[in-house]
């Protein structure tokens, strides 16, 4: 095994693709982030720089096996926005899952706020807007994501933004076309909504609001709205909106944004905004020609990955996962 976390196997699997592991970007519990280059089979076409997401089953849990990881590959082959994520095509070698994505430049959106701090309440429109497009289009498809936060939204190089890993994504629609809510505890502590604290069933397309409030807060104030790890303390804190914008921040925000984010931080759910209440909004709409720009400047959109492939893989997916411990690696 190399260090890249590939067999000569592997390896050779990849090439015969045009991918290449060139080296490791970061991991989680159960997956790696590789940059990878892909050279196209046709020498007219540029060679691509992307980012590679391998997934060994091997090494994870039953629950995340037969549940998580098969949702979450269903979900991606699916997904067609501006402002997700562009999966370039998705491989299997025994128990490793490699994902080839589109390769964020400017890194993601807690980088670039530690880095640079707070931005401008123009500059938070553009980005809140944009990911409430993307948000939008998924709750349309009857998909919620239940893990948005800083480190999951990626800063392209033209600067728009792009929402990624749908590692806890699902489904609100059962096999017999009855909605269902959500009892998983998802998410980072930070970003969940009060009533996921709770831990009684949830409406996740409502707590997804909840998350996208608490990173236009962010992007505004350079801080959490709610710092807390102690999980009672914390939803005492929410429910009783114990949160504030720094002074030198407050004063220079307008009373439009202000009261924006309050209905997104809005512990009770019956009053929380929709995304339809989001969209038509006076203050998002401020602009919206600038807040479109992700469209058209070079940030392509998702393009469909070949039938043929996808295919195959969502077969071997539904067959890999009844013996992925027991497939002999020789």
């Amino acid at each position: 095994m190399s260090y890249l976390s590939q067999t000569s196997s592997e390896e050779t699997t990849l090439l015969t693709r045009g991918y290449k592991l060139v080296r490791k970007l970061g991991e989680g519990c159960y997956a790696k982030v590789y940059l990878a280059e892909y050279k196209p089979e046709h020498e007219s076409e540029k060679n691509t720089t992307l980012a590679c997401k391998v997934i060994d089953t091997a090494n994870a849990p039953e629950d995340f096996v037969q549940k998580f990881l098969p949702r979450e590959l269903d979900i991606l082959v699916k997904l067609n926005h501006p402002h997700i994520v562009h999966v370039h095509s998705i491989l299997q070698k025994r128990t490793k899952y490699f994902i080839f994505m589109r390769f964020a430049e400017n890194g993601d959106l807690f980088e670039f706020i530690l880095k640079n701090g707070a931005v401008e309440e123009n500059q938070a429109r553009v980005w809140f807007r944009q990911l409430a497009l993307g948000l939008q289009y998924l709750h349309e498809m009857e998909i919620v994501h239940r893990d948005i936060k800083c480190e999951n939204v990626l800063l392209t190089s033209n600067y728009n933004v792009k929402l990624t890993d749908f590692g806890f994504a699902r489904r609100t629609i059962d096999n017999r076309g009855k909605r269902v809510l959500s009892d998983t505890y998802c998410g980072s502590l930070s970003y969940v909504a009060p009533e996921i604290l709770r831990g009684y069933p949830y409406n996740p397309k409502i707590s997804d609001i909840w998350s996208l409030g608490v990173i236009l807060y962010i992007l505004l104030n350079k801080s959490m709205p709610f710092d807390e790890d102690n999980i009672k303390r914390l939803y005492e804190l929410q429910i009783t909106r114990k949160w504030k914008f720094r002074s030198k921040v407050r004063d220079s925000l307008t009373d439009h944004v202000k009261k924006f984010v309050n209905n997104l931080l809005e512990p009770d759910v019956s009053k929380r905004w929709r995304l339809n209440q989001i969209m038509q909004n006076d203050w998002i709409a401020m602009d919206s020609q600038v807040c479109e720009k992700g469209t058209g400047t070079g940030d392509e959109p998702n393009s469909t990955i070949v039938a043929s492939e996808h295919s195959l893989f969502i077969q071997e997916l539904l067959n890999f996962v009844s013996i992925v411990h027991h497939v002999n690696d020789a």
